[in-house]
């Protein structure tokens, strides 16, 4: 009878506990987009090891991926950890500006999404220090092509509107 109550305990014990991820990824999903007069790209990071790029401008779009290195992964998740996207505003939009820099921060978790575009420079600090440390990140990374087709989010707010269809050319007589 002793025996079996101990090996309940220890069944209970091995399957009961869970291991609790000291930096684990805290989102879904994060997309970084960036849209300026020299460029227009999307930099995601999911709970892998593995980021994506996209570039759009200077054209063709293409796709690209890099692997983050354990250590590195680990300095990651922490900061990110430490951010609270929550309290932000949905949008910081600098009047009469026409041509800065936007940036589009698009967090998903649990199902839930939380957007933050940002226009000009009047959205809080932290949010353009967060946006500088994943241009240093990236810049850390080697990116290499890949054909995979790689969903960045809705990008409607910072992509540039189509171009108008040509005109036609009417004939003379």
């Amino acid at each position: 009878m002793k025996k079996g109550i101990l090996l309940v305990a220890i069944v209970f014990t091995l399957f009961g506990c869970k291991k609790e991820e000291v930096n684990e990824f805290p989102f879904d999903s994060l997309i970084v987009s960036s849209a300026g007069l020299h460029h227009d790209n999307s930099f995601k990071f999911t709970s892998s090891d593995t980021v994506f790029l996209q570039r759009r401008f200077p054209g063709p779009t293409e796709n690209f991926y890099a692997l983050i290195q354990n250590d590195e992964k680990i300095k990651l998740n922490k900061y990110l950890q430490s951010l609270n996207f929550k309290k932000f505003k949905s949008e910081y939009s600098q009047e009469h500006l026409s041509d800065g820099v936007t940036y589009l921060i698009d967090v998903l978790n649990n199902g839930k999404s939380k957007s933050i575009l940002i226009y000009g420079g009047i959205a809080p600090k932290e949010l353009y220090n967060f946006v500088d440390s994943v241009g240093t990140f990236k810049k850390n990374l080697i990116f290499l092509p890949t054909k995979q087709i790689i969903d960045f989010g809705d990008l409607g707010s910072i992509l540039p509107p189509p171009p108008p269809p040509p005109i036609k050319q009417t004939e003379q007589k």
